[in-house]
């Protein structure tokens, strides 16, 4: 097909179709939302859909799936193309989708559908892929690297803020690596009346609250650095007791994997040393763990060329779990902006914009040609 510049509408009819079969489906999605390891209906909307309007292979992968574009004369290597699928879980319960992987996942399916004409002289495979927004969704689909001769690999994420349909990226960093840590400090209850006799985290937890590394400027020689205080738990409201428990919770979030490696190993170390001090057990667990997503230098300069892309001057401060697919394949992540106008990320106004669509499958199609 005719790969046209960018513009909001396409020319051709089949684009046109394949636009508002996109639409369509995005409006399903948003209207079933899960969250991260539920996505259940969704992935089943979404097979259903590429069974009836394509021709393309399904395979499972992990919790993930993913379609198959093959051709006779393969002169050009194999691309994967991503695309989440999870929504943001609701405080008391439910989701919904203000991050606008609904339509991350629609405009692959777009693609899909031009694929049945395209001739590219190279195998696509398009990945489905839940649980982003955990960090575990691209460490279950990994196998599809292994399955397949995948050469290079890219993914999108809608950018509010920045003009519609406008590409960003950047060779090396693209978006932070990021870590929840909780930690507890343990000693011993006893009545207020006596608090001698019991053994207190209070002290030890002022301390470490007041240790914490303070934040790295981003133009620091390591880069962006910073320890953020989520949340923190002493005790209960109960006043005859003394507090015996504590826990803090902090978002460890940096450039590189290493600097936020080596701030973990600080704190935890000053934990168990103050712990010490007072004759306390603690321990400590992590969750929605994010390794930097890091572009190859060569296909982040595809993407520019190939999508009259912008250079995005510094990384983003969010986390991706695209990085994980980086680690063992060549490729790179960009950004999609969603409109100057448009609501920020996560907030309870957001919906993934439908003219967006059609600049993220052209976007697509255009590195799959370049």
């Amino acid at each position: 097909m005719e790969h046209e510049r960018f513009a909001c509408r396409p020319k051709s009819p089949q684009a046109r179709q394949a636009v508002d079969a996109a639409a369509a489906l995005r409006s399903r999605l948003h209207a079933c939302p899960e969250p991260a390891g539920n996505e259940r209906q969704t992935k089943a909307v979404l097979q259903q859909f590429l069974s009836q309007n394509t021709g393309l292979e399904l395979k499972e992968c992990g919790p993930g799936f993913y379609a198959v574009h093959r051709e006779a004369d393969l002169r050009r290597p194999a691309i994967a193309l991503r695309a989440d699928y999870d929504a943001l879980p609701l405080e008391g319960g439910g989701a919904s989708h203000l991050c606008g992987h609904d339509g991350h996942a629609a405009a692959l399916c777009g693609v899909a559908l031009l694929l049945e004409r395209a001739v590219l002289n190279r195998e696509v495979f398009l990945l489905f892929q839940p649980a982003e927004e955990t960090g575990e969704g691209a460490k279950s689909c990994l196998g599809l690297l292994e399955k397949e001769p995948v050469a290079e690999i890219y993914g999108a994420h809608n950018l509010p803020g920045l003009p519609l349909g406008q590409v960003y990226t950047r060779s090396g960093v693209f978006a932070c690596a990021s870590r929840g840590l909780t930690l507890r400090i343990t000693g011993c209850q006893t009545h207020a009346a006596t608090p001698e006799l019991g053994r207190s985290p209070a002290r030890a937890l002022g301390r470490l609250l007041c240790t914490l590394p303070e934040p790295a400027p981003p133009q620091s020689a390591a880069g962006l650095a910073l320890c953020t205080v989520a949340g923190a738990r002493l005790g209960k409201k109960a006043f005859g007791i003394a507090a015996a428990q504590a826990e803090l919770w902090l978002t460890l979030r940096a450039e590189r994997d290493e600097p936020l490696e080596e701030m973990q190993a600080a704190i935890l170390h000053k934990m168990h040393e103050l712990a010490a001090a007072d004759k306390l057990d603690c321990s400590w667990e992590s969750q929605d763990s994010f390794c930097a997503t890091v572009n190859e230098k060569a296909c982040a300069q595809k993407v520019l060329a190939a999508c009259q892309g912008k250079l995005l001057a510094s990384p983003m401060r969010w986390s991706e779990d695209f990085g994980q697919y980086l680690r063992h394949c060549a490729g790179a992540f960009f950004g999609i902006g969603a409109g100057t106008t448009a609501p920020p990320l996560h907030s309870a106004g957001y919906e993934y914009p439908d003219p967006l669509l059609w600049p993220t499958m052209h976007a697509f199609m255009n590195i799959l040609a370049f």
